[in-house]
C-alpha cells in the first residue's frame, strides 16, 4: 500500500485509518532470518499535517514468529506496540526537528506503508529471543570440546585462583614500575 504525499496534505482535519495488512511473504522475503511467520497485521492511527510534514501515529499489532538466537527453534511472540514518524519532502527542513524524532524524506511523493510497517515488525524483535524451555532451563550451546558460557560463568571462572606456576606472569604487563 502507497500513500501520496501531496493528497495526505490536502487533508485540512487528521485522517483516520484502521487496516488489517497481509505482509508475511513480504517479511519473510526481506528478514529471512528474522521471521518464520506472520499473522495478518493491524494497523490504526492517524495521519495530520503539521508545517511542511505529514506525522503518521500508528498503533501496531500481530502476532510473530521467530527463531530463537540459540537454538534456532521457532518461538512465538506477540507484537502490540507505536509509531510515530514524520515524512517531509524538502531535505532542507530534517534538521528542523529535534534530533530523536524519526524523520523521512519523501521519494517520488510515495510513502511506501507496507515497508514503513515492515521495518518497524523487524526492529521490535529482540536480540535475543528464546523458547520458554531454554530461558527456565538456562543451558547454553555446546558441543565437542567447546561450550558457550553466561557472563555470571565467566566472571566465576576469573575469580579461580591461579596455577602457582604462572602466577609470575600476572606481573607482566603491570604499568606500575617496581621500586
Amino acid at each position: 500500500m502507497e500513500w501520496y504525499f501531496t493528497e495526505l496534505r490536502k487533508h485540512k482535519e487528521p485522517f483516520q485509518f484502521d487496516e488489517t495488512m497481509d505482509l508475511e511473504q513480504s517479511l519473510i522475503e526481506r528478514f529471512p532470518d528474522v521471521v518464520i511467520k506472520c499473522s495478518p497485521i493491524s494497523f490504526k492511527g492517524v495521519v495530520t499535517n503539521d508545517r511542511d510534514s505529514v506525522i503518521i501515529d500508528a498503533e501496531i499489532g500481530c502476532e510473530l514468529t521467530v527463531p530463537s538466537s540459540r537454538s534456532l527453534t521457532p518461538v512465538h511472540m506477540h507484537l502490540d506496540f507505536t509509531i510515530s514518524e514524520i515524512y517531509v519532502d524538502d531535505a532542507s527542513i530534517i534538521s528542523s526537528f529535534p534530533q530523536e524524532d524519526v524523520v523521512m524524506l519523501v521519494q517520488d511523493d510515495k510513502i511506501d506503508v507496507d515497508k514503513l510497517i515492515e521495518d518497524n515488525v523487524v526492529l521490535q524483535v529482540p536480540m535475543q529471543v528464546l523458547t520458554p524451555e531454554e530461558e527456565q532451563a538456562g543451558i547454553m550451546p555446546s558441543g565437542s570440546e567447546w561450550q558457550v558460557i553466561s557472563e555470571a560463568d565467566d566472571e566465576s571462572e576469573q575469580d579461580k585462583p591461579v596455577d602457582p606456576r604462572l602466577a609470575k606472569l600476572q606481573d607482566l604487563f603491570n604499568d606500575k614500575p617496581e621500586a
